[in-house]
């Protein structure tokens, strides 16, 4: 196999961080199952995006990792994503997707219309039309719901939220998404570590705050990765076990 992302260590943008791990000298699985002509495009996407943005923002390995397997190893079909920016996780999703046969399984919602516009120029280049669509809205909006279920063909199994990392916002979007989902349904938040509070551009607390309050509203039962990080020491990747210092939540509807 090529070196694929093996080469990335060297890269000195931020966003390469994971290749530079101790215990990171291979190629991901989820960069391994790529056809060579779906890595040559994502290679492309790196490359791009970040001449282009200086911050692509786009998660790591880490949570598309627990991401793809997830709904590889389940045969998930229905899926939503609140924020996706760039584009990085729906072109991976979708590959993936593709490789299951499971057309009409991602329905992704960002409020940014020139960077959902970027993004979907790669969704075309890459052939994931059947598989993927991008809409530009506002992804607490109650008008999401059924156009998601229309073009998922039933309510999602799985609802990722990734988006404006805000403590309003979130508690929308999670009282939105978590109604809708299917009985059994898995909501995955990004970003609720201490750290990723300084996310939220309103100064309200962030995701771990939202998520935390949502669930003593509710009565849910979160699982938080790295919820711990805080920006000190045991914020280096190096010595956790969940690489992602940002944090990744994890809230299942019960049946």
């Amino acid at each position: 196999m090529p070196k694929r992302s093996t080469l990335f260590s060297t890269r000195r943008h931020n966003r390469y961080w994971w290749y530079a791990l101790s215990d990171s000298k291979y190629i991901p699985p989820v960069f391994q199952c790529l056809s060579d002509d779906e890595w040559e495009l994502l290679n492309e996407w790196f490359y791009d995006t970040e001449q282009k943005y200086p911050s692509p923002g786009e998660i790591g390995v880490p949570g598309i990792s627990f991401l793809s397997g997830l709904i590889g190893g389940n045969g998930l079909s229905r899926i939503v994503q609140c924020g996706h920016y760039l584009g990085f996780s729906s072109l991976m999703l979708g590959f993936l997707l593709r490789g299951m046969g499971k057309k009409q399984s991602l329905f992704s919602i960002d409020n940014d219309k020139a960077v959902t516009k970027y993004a979907q120029s790669w969704m075309d280049r890459a052939d994931l039309n059947s598989y993927v669509k991008l809409i530009v809205n506002n992804s607490a909006n109650h008008d999401n719901v059924a156009t998601a279920e229309e073009w998922l063909g039933g309510k999602p199994q799985l609802v990722f939220i990734d988006s404006s990392h805000q403590y309003g916002h979130t508690l929308r979007e999670l009282d939105l998404w978590y109604d809708q989902l299917t009985p059994g349904g898995i909501l995955i938040i990004h970003d609720v570590s201490i750290y990723a509070q300084r996310f939220d551009s309103t100064g309200a607390g962030g995701v771990l705050p939202a998520v935390n309050d949502w669930c003593e509203k509710r009565g849910g039962r979160p699982l938080l990765l790295n919820n711990f990080v805080d920006g000190t020491r045991i914020s280096d990747p190096n010595i956790l076990t969940y690489k992602d210092g940002c944090g990744l939540g994890v809230i299942q509807k019960p049946i």
